[in-house]
């Protein structure tokens, strides 16, 4: 495994839990991965696979398609089991070791919003009486808070995808895990919703972890992006780049030099 500057001029790099806004509350947890196997059946998909991902730390996971993404997202939020190794978790006071389920959130590319629910009370799915408050508050944020009382078939694919979100982040989660969420939307409302993510990881400081086939969002959001290959972390791209970023030629190369490596495997 290589771990490599996204600019290859860089003589020294800024942690990434250094570099993040001083304004960012961490409430993140760590992360450990060590020798991660999983098989299914005969097929090998993820093979001696160590990682450590800093509390607070946005990381990107790219690849090809197959070569374990989706399948590392679902380990760490304990939705399917690992054939041999472990992924352990740290809060990052230490006042907290043992983070459990409850403090990791999914969202899919699918927004899985119940049909006969408002929008509020998808919002509200699986909180406590005295937190509902909570999700009024998310929906505000993710400029929903007119639209609360309408039914998900009643809402465009974006708005859906921001009721999904509030729903995660009303359960104020240490880990926020992203299969591929954008993928469906389009353009414009896909850049809505990275800055809108953005926005909300800053202010919050759960760590969060991104599944994308979109080299161009990697860069835009991640502190880090890791390129799978065939089960292997194959590259580690540190991008030091201030926020927010601009889609100008110092953008534009470190997106090549991914998109790079990615056709490469």
């Amino acid at each position: 495994m290589t771990d490599l500057s996204i600019s290859q001029y860089a003589n020294d790099l800024i942690p990434v839990t250094e570099s993040q806004s001083n304004d960012q509350t961490q409430v993140g947890a760590e992360i450990s991965i060590e020798q991660l196997y999983k098989y299914y059946g005969d097929v090998k998909v993820l093979e001696d696979l160590d990682l450590n991902i800093a509390a607070g730390e946005f990381v990107a996971i790219v690849g090809r398609s197959g070569c374990g993404k989706s399948t590392l997202l679902r380990l760490i939020a304990d939705l399917e089991q690992a054939s041999y190794g472990e992924i352990k978790f740290k809060s990052l006071h230490n006042f907290r070791e043992g983070i459990t389920s409850d403090d990791i959130r999914v969202m899919f590319q699918d927004p899985r919003l119940l049909p006969w629910k408002s929008i509020l009370h998808n919002a509200q799915l699986g909180l406590k009486k005295d937190q509902l408050a909570k999700a009024e508050q998310l929906l505000e944020k993710v400029g929903l808070k007119e639209k609360s009382k309408l039914w998900p078939s009643q809402l465009s694919g974006g708005q859906r995808q921001r009721a999904a979100l509030a729903r995660a982040l009303s359960h104020t989660p240490r880990i926020l895990l992203l299969d591929e969420p954008l993928g469906a939307l389009d353009a414009l409302t896909r850049l809505d919703m990275q800055n809108l993510i953005e926005k909300l990881w800053l202010e919050q400081g759960f760590t969060t972890i991104l599944v994308t086939h979109d080299v161009s969002e990697a860069v835009q959001l991640a502190d880090r992006i890791i390129l799978l290959d065939q089960g292997h972390i194959a590259q580690q791209f540190r991008i030091d780049l201030p926020r927010p970023r601009q889609k100008g030629s110092a953008f534009a190369e470190l997106e090549q030099q991914v998109l790079t490596a990615v056709l490469a495997t």
